[in-house]
């Protein structure tokens, strides 16, 4: 199967390529100040975070997905941290645009949710006064659940096409827009592989978070049920917010900041590895025949 293959040949370049580890420590890095003020529950301070961070991921992460080209290329290939600032400084400003295409495509199923999710709840409170009995109102939840299902397909549908999208920007040298193109073709003509290798990226992405994600949420749960076993005490001694400890917070930042290192060397090697394996959809060159020396043909060999 393509997809185990690629798998195959990302594992085999990150053996030969620890260095790819630290471009994974780098994104982890940029990203650990919102995890952390989110868990410490500071007001608009993660917001102010998310919005910087939007602005420096695509530095750092073309220089990663340049790295993984270099480290997959062949069974010898090497790769530096050199080449993470040369492709991040090359490719910013491509795949920044194309993260802002991708923003776009996201708020715009939001918007449209939204508003299919304000009329149906508005048309089955209508319908249930109207027909006055829990037939309607079931019928209508229904519906709703129906249509909204469908919207949520249609995101997940979008996002499968387009998911090699900074992978064609980096390797394939593709335009902000041309990227969302080159990747459509490479699911459309590879699309039991690309489901391949979409369940393995899944996967390995739940195992790698379950740490992080089984922590917060159980001390969220007890915490939860802190509160609520402080019922009819006097409102001085209710404990106040659901926030993590000092010495929590650094233990999931720390652990979370592995996992994040590990994932996205893995992650990105591996995307560049299912791309370079497949044909995505650029119509190759063919060479036309010409006369050598002695009069026959012979077919020059493009590289």
């Amino acid at each position: 199967m393509a997809a185990i293959s690629s798998l195959k040949t990302a594992l085999q370049g990150i053996g030969r390529n620890p260095v790819l580890f630290l471009g994974g420590l780098a994104l982890g890095l940029i990203t650990l100040p919102q995890l952390a003020t989110q868990l410490a529950e500071i007001p608009f301070v993660p917001t102010l975070f998310q919005v910087l961070t939007f602005f420096v991921t695509p530095f750092v992460a073309a220089g990663i997905y340049g790295m993984a080209n270099e480290a997959v290329e062949s069974d010898e290939s090497r790769t530096t941290l050199s080449t993470l600032t040369a492709v991040g400084r090359e490719k910013y400003v491509p795949l920044l645009l194309a993260n802002i295409v991708e923003l776009g495509i996201v708020i715009a199923f939001g918007i449209v949710l939204a508003i299919v999710a304000t009329v149906l709840v508005f048309s089955i409170g209508i319908g249930s006064l109207a027909g006055g009995g829990d037939v309607a109102l079931g019928g209508g939840l229904l519906i709703a659940l129906v249509i909204l299902g469908l919207l949520l397909l249609a995101f997940i549908v979008v996002n499968f096409f387009i998911q090699f999208f900074p992978v064609a920007v980096v390797v394939a040298d593709a335009g902000a827009i041309e990227s969302f193109g080159e990747s459509y073709r490479l699911v459309r003509n590879n699309v039991v592989s690309t489901l391949g290798y979409s369940v393995i990226q899944l996967v390995v992405g739940v195992l790698v978070s379950i740490p992080v994600t089984g922590f917060i949420f159980f001390r969220t749960f007890q915490n939860l049920q802190a509160v609520q076993s402080a019922d009819g005490v006097t409102p001085g001694t209710v404990p106040g917010g659901l926030g993590f400890s000092t010495t929590e917070i650094l233990a999931v930042v720390a652990i979370s900041l592995a996992a994040q290192m590990l994932l996205t060397t893995f992650r990105y090697t591996y995307a560049v590895a299912f791309f370079e394996a497949h044909d995505a959809g650029v119509p190759q060159r063919v060479a036309e025949p010409k006369p050598d020396i002695d009069g026959e043909s012979v077919i020059p060999n493009f590289e």
